[in-house]
């Protein structure tokens, strides 16, 4: 994704988008491995009207909410402000679907 011109956004998505900035430079398998080695096995979730773990099969969705826990992805929202704003949401999601595809394997674990 290339870097976003902020001045053209309304103050409205520009302060949307600022939550989700980090994701321009996030790298899943990283902050994976990171947060395993610390023992934290949460699975990132965003935030809306229903708790939804992305990359997680829908039918293990509750499951893996109790065994594994949860964390709100920084900045994740159901409301959209702008076309960009929905840019980042969507590469946050595509994010926290590689976090969980490699955090659940470690959580679900015996």
């Amino acid at each position: 994704m290339e870097r976003v011109d902020m001045s053209q956004l309304s103050a409205e998505e520009k302060k949307a988008v600022e939550t989700l900035l980090w994701v321009e430079d996030a790298d899943a398998e990283k902050q994976a491995a990171e947060a395993l080695d610390k023992g934290d096995k949460r699975l990132m979730a965003m935030a809306s009207r229903a708790t939804i773990l992305p990359g997680i099969e829908p039918e293990l969705q509750s499951k893996a909410k109790s065994i594994c826990g949860i964390r709100y992805l920084d900045g994740s929202t159901d409301t959209v402000f702008g076309e960009i704003h929905l840019q980042f949401i969507q590469r946050a999601t595509e994010f926290a679907a590689a976090y969980n595809k490699i955090v659940i394997d470690k959580c679900m674990e015996k």
